[in-house]
C-alpha cells in the first residue's frame, strides 16, 4: 500500500461519507485532552468494547445460490455473506477489531476454510485474552495460526494479545500477517489503525481507515471514527465531523465513547457549548475510568459554571 495523494484520500473520504449517510437514511445496523490549551493532545486508545458470547463454529461453508467456489463468479476468492457464512465468521469475534471484521458484507474463502482445531485454539486464545491471561492467550493464538497459516483472525487475535502484552513489535507483524493472508479482511487495517494513532502518524491512520471503510463503507464504526480522528488531526474539520457522527450512530451498543469526546472537540471549535456540554456528558457516562476522563471533567466544571455577575 503505497502512500496516496491528497485528492485520492478526499475522494476516499467523500465516498466513505455517502455511503455512511446512506446505511443511515434506511437504518444500517452493526457495531489526555488539555481542554484549557488550543492545541490539544491526540486522540488515541483503542475503543472499549463490551464481550459479546461467541457462537459455536459452523462446519458448513454456506455459499450463496449461484455461488461455487469453483465458479468464475467468485472473485479473488471473495463471496458474499449470506446466514449459513455469517454463523462461521460470527465464530471469528473476540473483541474489538474481530468483532468489527464478523460485519463486513463479503467473506474471503479462506475465513470459511478454518479447520476445527486451529477454530480451536482461537476460541482458547479469546477466552483467555478476555480472563487477561495472556500468556495462555498468546500460547493457543501462536497454535491456531501454526495449524492454519491463513487464519487472518487468528493473526489478529495474536496482535491484541501480544499488544496487550507490551510486545509492540510482534504485534505490528502479526496484523501485517494477517492483512497478506487475506488483505480482504477489515481487521487486521483497524489493529495497524491503532497503532498510528498511538504514534500520532496521522497520515499513516488516514491511509488505514481509508483502506478499511473501501473494505467496509457503510457498517463499521470503528473505521469511520478512526478516520474522523485522522481527519481532525489533519485539520479536515467537515470530514471529521461528518464521519464521527456516523460512527455514534452506527455504535448503538458505545463501544466507542472517544466518538463522543471527539465531536466535543470539534463543538469547542464551533464554540458551541451546548452540544460540547452534551457530548462530554455522554463520553463520560461511556468511559468513566478513561484516562481522559480527568480533564473530561474540568472542562464539563468549566463549561457549566455560572456566568460572572456583571458589576
Amino acid at each position: 500500500m503505497g502512500p496516496r495523494t491528497a485528492g485520492a484520500r478526499t475522494g476516499s473520504v467523500r465516498c466513505a461519507r455517502l455511503a455512511a449517510l446512506c446505511s443511515l437514511a434506511i437504518g444500517a445496523f452493526w457495531i489526555a485532552p488539555c481542554w484549557a490549551q488550543k492545541q490539544q493532545p491526540p486522540l488515541t486508545g483503542t475503543p472499549s468494547s463490551q464481550q459479546q458470547p461467541i457462537p459455536a463454529p459452523s462446519s458448513a461453508f454456506g455459499f450463496p445460490e449461484g455461488e461455487d467456489p469453483s465458479q468464475p463468479n467468485m472473485t479473488a476468492g471473495v463471496i458474499t455473506v449470506n446466514s449459513d457464512s455469517l454463523r462461521m465468521v460470527e465464530a471469528e469475534a473476540c473483541n474489538a477489531w474481530t468483532e468489527s471484521g464478523v460485519h463486513s458484507p463479503t467473506v474471503s474463502v479462506s475465513r470459511l476454510s478454518v479447520p476445527d482445531k486451529a477454530s480451536g485454539e482461537f476460541q482458547r486464545a479469546c477466552s483467555s485474552y478476555k480472563d487477561k491471561k495472556f500468556m495462555q492467550a498468546e500460547t493457543h493464538a501462536r497454535k491456531a495460526v501454526e495449524l492454519y497459516p491463513s487464519y487472518s483472525a487468528g493473526w489478529v487475535l495474536l496482535g491484541q494479545v501480544l499488544d496487550a502484552e507490551h510486545n509492540r513489535a510482534e504485534a505490528d507483524k502479526a496484523c501485517e500477517q494477517a492483512m497478506t493472508v487475506d488483505p480482504q479482511y477489515v481487521a487486521p487495517y483497524l489493529c495497524l489503525a491503532e497503532f498510528a494513532a498511538r504514534d500520532e502518524d496521522w497520515d499513516q491512520l488516514a491511509r488505514l481507515s481509508d483502506e478499511a471503510l473501501a473494505l467496509d463503507p457503510t457498517s463499521n464504526a470503528y473505521a469511520l471514527y478512526y478516520s474522523a480522528a485522522a481527519s481532525y488531526h489533519l485539520k479536515h474539520f467537515a470530514d471529521a465531523e461528518t464521519n464521527v457522527r456516523a460512527a455514534i450512530q452506527l455504535d448503538p451498543w458505545r463501544h466507542l465513547p472517544q466518538a463522543h469526546l471527539l465531536l466535543a472537540r470539534l463543538a469547542e471549535r464551533k464554540d458551541d457549548p451546548r452540544t460540547e456540554i452534551a457530548e462530554l456528558k455522554e463520553f463520560l457516562k461511556g468511559a468513566p475510568n478513561s484516562p481522559d476522563a480527568a480533564s473530561a471533567r474540568l472542562r464539563l466544571k468549566e463549561l457549566e459554571a455560572p456566568a460572572p455577575k456583571q458589576p
